[in-house]
Formats: C-alpha cells, sequence, structure tokens
C-alpha cells in the first residue's frame, strides 16, 4: 500500500524509534507497538469526510514533518521553569515529563504512601511488567483511533499510578507534561499513562499539559484508568498548551461495580485541540460524572468527543459541557451516551451549553442518545447563544457597568460548571486559570473572583 508522504514521516519515525531506544522492550510490548503503527498505517489522518472528524480540519497538523522527541532535553530544564505550573497541593505527589519523558530531578513523591505505586511507566516495565501487560490498551480499540493507535506504535514512556486495596490517598496526584519545542526542530511526544485504582481505594488526580515556548509542537496523549470495585476517582485534565501547539488525547476509562469516576476538562491552550473521553461503565451502581469547560479565542479550534457506555444495570451519569467562544475561534461537542439492553434502570443526564461572544466564532454541537434498554430515565440538550438580556439587564440596574456586567455574567456562566471539581483546592487553582484566560483573551478587564455556592447537583 502506498503511503503518503504525510504518514511515511511518522512511519519511518517509528521504524528509528524501534530499532534504537525501544529495541530492548519486552516481545509483547514489541508486538502491541507493532499493531499501533501498523492500525494508524491502515487508517492513516482522519479528514473531514469521517463523521467523528467533519468539524475538526487537521490538515494544518499532517502538514508539518514532526520529530519524536529525545530524551536529553529535560536535563536542561530547571525546577524554576516549570514552579507556576505546579499544583501546590500536589508539590510532594508531582510526575514530570519533558516531551513525553520522565524527569526524576524535577518530580517528588515523597508524599505519598509508600505503598503507593508511582513512577515512570518505562521504569516500572522491568518490575510490574505482568501488571503493566494486563491493563495496557485492554479496552482502547484502535481501529477506531486513529491517533490512539499512532500513540501506540511509539509507547515508551508516562505516568503508572497503582493504588493498592483500601488505599485513600488524601493529596492529589499531579501530572505534569511540559514541552519545550525549540523553533527549528518541531516536536512530537507521545504520553502514556496508565493508572489503577484498586478495590475499595480512593485518590485525585491531575493532568497538566503545557508549553515552555510559544513554538509549534504536538502532544498526542494517551491515559488509561481502571476504576475497580467500590473505589472513588476524581480526574482533572488541564491543557494550556501554546496556541500554536497542535493536542490530541484520548481518555479511556473502565468502571467496575459500585464505583465512581468524577471528571472535569480544562481546554485552554492548542491551534487545534482534540479531547476524545471513552467511559465504560462496566459494573452495577456505578456513578459517572463527566464535566468541562472550554475556552477558545482568535483562530482556535477546540473540540471535546465523549462516549458513556453503560453496559449493565442500576447505573446513573451525568455530563455537563459548557464553552466560552470568542474571536475566529471554533468548538466543537460531540457527546454520546449509549445504553445497552442489559442496561436497564439507567439515570444519565447530558447538558452542553455555550456562550457565544463573537459574530466571526463557530459552535458544533452534537449530544446523542442510543438506548437498547426500556427502562430508563435519559435526557439530553444543546445551546449555543449569547448574555441573556434580562440577565445583564439586571446586573447593570445595580449601578454596574456595561463592560463589567458582561464580565460577571462570563465569570458567573464559567464558575457554574467548575463548581463541580470536588477537591476545592482544585477547583480553586482551575477557577483561577479560567479568570486568567477570560482575562488576557476575553474580556480583557479586571474580573471578579469565580464564587461557589455549595449547591452540585447537575442541571
Amino acid at each position: 500500500m502506498q503511503q503518503s508522504k504525510e504518514i511515511e514521516n511518522y512511519l519511518a519515525d517509528q521504524r528509528a524509534f524501534a530499532n534504537n531506544g525501544a529495541s530492548n522492550a519486552p516481545v509483547w510490548l514489541k508486538d502491541l507497538r507493532s499493531r499501533g503503527i501498523e492500525k494508524f498505517s491502515e487508517l492513516g489522518f482522519p479528514t473531514i469526510k469521517h463523521e467523528d472528524w467533519r468539524f475538526t480540519n487537521i490538515l494544518p497538523l499532517t502538514k508539518i514533518p514532526f520529530q519524536h522527541a529525545a530524551e536529553s532535553a529535560g536535563s536542561a530544564v530547571r525546577r524554576d521553569e516549570i514552579s507556576k505550573y505546579i499544583f501546590a497541593p500536589s508539590s510532594t505527589s508531582l510526575l514530570v515529563f519533558i516531551n513525553g519523558h520522565f524527569e526524576a530531578k524535577l518530580s517528588d513523591l515523597s508524599g505519598l504512601p509508600e505503598d503507593v505505586v508511582s513512577g515512570s511507566l518505562a521504569s516500572y516495565m522491568a518490575s510490574r511488567g505482568e501488571f503493566i501487560r494486563e491493563h495496557l490498551n485492554r479496552d482502547l480499540p484502535l481501529q477506531q483511533h486513529p491517533f490512539a493507535a499512532l500513540n501506540a506504535g511509539f509507547i515508551h514512556d508516562g505516568a503508572f499510578v497503582h493504588i493498592p486495596k483500601g488505599r485513600k490517598v488524601a493529596v492529589p496526584i499531579q501530572m505534569l507534561f511540559v514541552s519545550t519545542t525549540r523553533k527549528e526542530n518541531s516536536q512530537v511526544s507521545y504520553p502514556r499513562n496508565l493508572l489503577v485504582v484498586a478495590e475499595n481505594a480512593s485518590a485525585t488526580f491531575i493532568e497538566s499539559y503545557v508549553s515552555l515556548s510559544e513554538e509549534v509542537h504536538f502532544t498526542n496523549a494517551v491515559t488509561e484508568a481502571f476504576v475497580a470495585r467500590e473505589a472513588a476517582v476524581d480526574f482533572v485534565k488541564v491543557q494550556r498548551e501554546s496556541e500554536k501547539a497542535f493536542h490530541i488525547g484520548t481518555i479511556q476509562v473502565e468502571q467496575e461495580r459500585g464505583s465512581r469516576f468524577t471528571a472535569f476538562s480544562l481546554a485552554l491552550g492548542g491551534a487545534i485541540a482534540r479531547n476524545d473521553i471513552n467511559i465504560i461503565v462496566n459494573g452495577d451502581h456505578c456513578e459517572t460524572m463527566l464535566d468541562g469547560l472550554y475556552i477558545s479565542a482568535n483562530d482556535q479550534l477546540i473540540d471535546h468527543h465523549t462516549f458513556i457506555d453503560h453496559r449493565l444495570p442500576d447505573c446513573s451519569s451525568r455530563e455537563i459541557f459548557k464553552g466560552i467562544v470568542t474571536g475566529n475561534s471554533r468548538t466543537v461537542f460531540n457527546g454520546k451516551i449509549f445504553v445497552r439492553r442489559e442496561a436497564q434502570k439507567t439515570d444519565s443526564k447530558q447538558t452542553n451549553k455555550n456562550l457565544l461572544l463573537s459574530d466571526t466564532a463557530t459552535v458544533d454541537t452534537k449530544p446523542q442518545l442510543e438506548i437498547f434498554a426500556d427502562d430508563v430515565k435519559c435526557t439530553h440538550g444543546a445551546t449555543v447563544g449569547g448574555l441573556d438580556d434580562a440577565s445583564l439587564f439586571y446586573v447593570k440596574s445595580r449601578g454596574i457597568g456595561e463592560d463589567a456586567a458582561r464580565a460577571v455574567l462570563t465569570v458567573g456562566f464559567a464558575g457554574e460548571v467548575t463548581n463541580y471539581i470536588n477537591n476545592e483546592a482544585l477547583r480553586k487553582h482551575v477557577d483561577s486559570l479560567v479568570v486568567e484566560r477570560l482575562q488576557d483573551k476575553v474580556m480583557q478587564i479586571p474580573l471578579p473572583e469565580i464564587v461557589h455556592s455549595d449547591i452540585k447537583a447537575h442541571e
């Protein structure tokens, strides 16, 4: 099969990777890499002719000859260069990756219990290879996700965390991914993260993606999370890379009986940023909360595709995503709730709301329900519009100027969804990033802090 020049660039890069730094990998991992790159070679890059990508044109990404980032770049990064990206309560439960490679000297895991396994996926391949093999790429269908297939072809490093049975980890665990691309060298990194939370255990994770320069780079990340029986996970992803960067992220989650998974996605950066979040509810009496906020400006394109697969009965899922869209930017939301025949008494609700602040911005939204059970309570809906005139009049009637009133309502719109982050300190951290982004790119006037109520019921 003849390959396009764009695809051949990645195939050649993967061959060099497989023959050099990855040559000493176990046989099973080599096989997984081979299957991944073969599937990517077969699928190629998705185009707007593909239904799941019809609003997201990635042609600008495919035209750049990205090269796999080398490990050596991490040694030149100082702690003070990344300090502003570190979530303070996680300073002793911090894993730092430079261009996709673990950097021990910048990381600190001293605040975690001794029985929690946490560190570099690459380093644990030797000591916990069979455990990793059991979980890695277990539920991720590569034929449906070409970028995940490409990531599989380069699996080497990323975060590996195993929370043992019954362990309640109080301090949030931060995985910080830093890109350091220089102007003359456009790099791509392939972080692969594996999070396993055992029976009756609990943990909070924050996955952060940042750039140290404004140069072009590409992050193709995959995170897999396994939430065992009666376990609880809070997960927050923050993507605030350069507006010249490309970010494709896949999150694959499996929940077992009686578990709870709560996730929040904050998407701020990237020229093109795409987040695929897939959750398999593979047990009864599970609870799933999936929320997010995206703020786009200038010429950005930010896309969220979510999929919650209800396989067994007596489960609930709640999903709300909000967008603040301005400039010439474009946002996409496509969320599907899939209820199988066996998933009776499923209670599911999905909402997408978009605040359109520019005549030249575009919003594409497509909430979906696909139901094969007959005893369920499922709803979905979407809205796109500007600030409410009545609300604006009310705020202005209190002696507040036009610009300030718009700012208050915009901040309030964002705060309604960040309110669903359970960890208070993490919620305040996300709030500060939201206000900073709004002030810098949207309102450009001093903004009030986000103030939350104690009510967290989903809309």
